[in-house]
């Protein structure tokens, strides 16, 4: 019977281009269980079942990293997902990252590499985006993901993602990551292994958590669709926070699995998390009060998570203050004081992360208190992690 309907519906799509959705998904159950190939999908050498066996689009920024690039490529080159298009984008480095991209993309055709004036990471994000919608479809894909140049990623990094989105029926699949401190010392950020499908009001508030489902770019595997209309923000710092809200608004459903695909290198001499103060770190504050307005206004409910999103983001930056050794005793005041504002609120969310409440707590008897905990306490996981210098473990921009 199955072949039957496989054939009826190959021979005569045109009966049902306005098939309701409801019945497809009936038809679509019954392929699946009867283990076999519908119209509609097909196998990849694997046995995954896939919607649309058309590349996958990865997007890397690349600036001045290139003694690292090689094996952030060669990583996304042993993909076992095969069906892979990479773009290069070189946002204006002055090292051998040029060649290094020319280079990859002579000896692969899955690979493209671009040029551009340096702009920041949302600018050559923005313009591999751009590369790929300037692609016909069907060539152009149905999925993004962006991987920073630094980094690299297990060999499942990108089938495990596709089979997450297949299983959920999700816009987004993330997955997990270890922080590379150095070469043989890494953290798996979720040793549980977490799996979970959220709705878009559920996945809005792990973002103002800081829960499962966060607000990084670089683990995760988006419907293509979903940047139609949405661009990061160029110019700005800490680019996921001010963008990743609005793309999880886009989606009905996200889901994750935690089992770590990507490695996240801890760089201690980036913008965001280097020993330098620069007023750029206060993007992380601007970011984060545009979220909680937006949240406020679209989701009433999440006012709570929404004082606590305004809470941790004060709080990480003076954290920053502290590891940068930053003396503006104005801007802390300010920074404390905008904390209180929230701290009953937080304090009484019985959902509010003890991270959170703690920070807020150590605030109270004034910043110097702060100073003084927190800097133990980084020194101690410092010193348990890598030696070196003093940076914030913030995995929301690194260029």
């Amino acid at each position: 019977m199955v072949h039957v309907l496989s054939a009826c519906i190959a021979n005569h799509h045109r009966l049902f281009h306005n098939f309701p959705a409801w019945k497809y998904k009936i038809l679509r159950k019954s392929f699946y269980f009867w283990n076999c190939d519908s119209p509609w999908e097909k196998r990849d050498k694997r046995g995954i079942m896939m919607k649309d066996k058309s590349p996958v689009n990865i997007v890397v920024p690349v600036y001045n990293v290139a003694d690292l690039l090689s094996r952030c490529v060669d990583s996304l080159l042993a993909q076992t997902y095969e069906d892979v298009r990479i773009v290069l984008v070189d946002d204006g480095s002055t090292d051998d990252c040029p060649a290094i991209c020319d280079r990859y993309a002579e000896q692969d055709p899955r690979i493209t590499s671009l040029h551009r004036t340096n702009g920041g990471l949302s600018a050559a994000r923005n313009t591999g985006i751009d590369h790929v919608f300037s692609i016909e479809e069907p060539s152009r894909g149905r999925y993004i993901a962006f991987v920073d140049s630094d980094d690299w990623c297990e060999p499942g990094y990108i089938e495990s993602m596709l089979e997450t989105l297949e299983a959920s029926g999700a816009d987004a699949a993330q997955c997990g990551h270890f922080v590379s401190y150095a070469p043989d010392n890494e953290d798996d950020k979720d040793p549980a292994h977490t799996r979970a499908t959220l709705d878009r009001a559920q996945a809005v508030e792990s973002l103002c958590r800081n829960g499962l489902w966060d607000v990084t770019a670089w683990n995760k595997l988006y419907r293509l669709d979903l940047f139609r209309q949405i661009r990061y923000p160029e110019g700005l710092l800490y680019e996921d926070t001010a963008t990743t809200y609005l793309i999880t608004q886009e989606c009905d459903r996200v889901a994750a699995d935690m089992t770590p695909q990507y490695h996240y290198t801890q760089r201690y001499t980036s913008i965001a998390n280097g020993t330098i103060w620069k007023d750029s770190k206060l993007d992380l504050v601007l970011a984060g009060d545009r979220m909680a307005a937006w949240v406020c206004e679209h989701y009433p409910d999440l006012k709570t998570a929404a004082a606590e999103k305004r809470a941790y983001v004060r709080l990480s930056t003076l954290s920053q203050m502290v590891n940068t050794s930053h003396q503006d005793k104005d801007l802390a005041r300010r920074l404390r004081r905008e904390v209180l504002s929230v701290a009953p609120t937080v304090l009484r969310d019985r959902r509010a992360s003890k991270r959170d409440k703690l920070g807020i707590l150590a605030l109270l008897p004034g910043f110097w208190c702060y100073r003084a905990i927190w800097s133990r306490y980084y020194e101690t996981k410092r010193n348990r992690t890598v030696a070196g210098p003093a940076g914030t473990p913030d995995t929301t921009g690194k260029e």
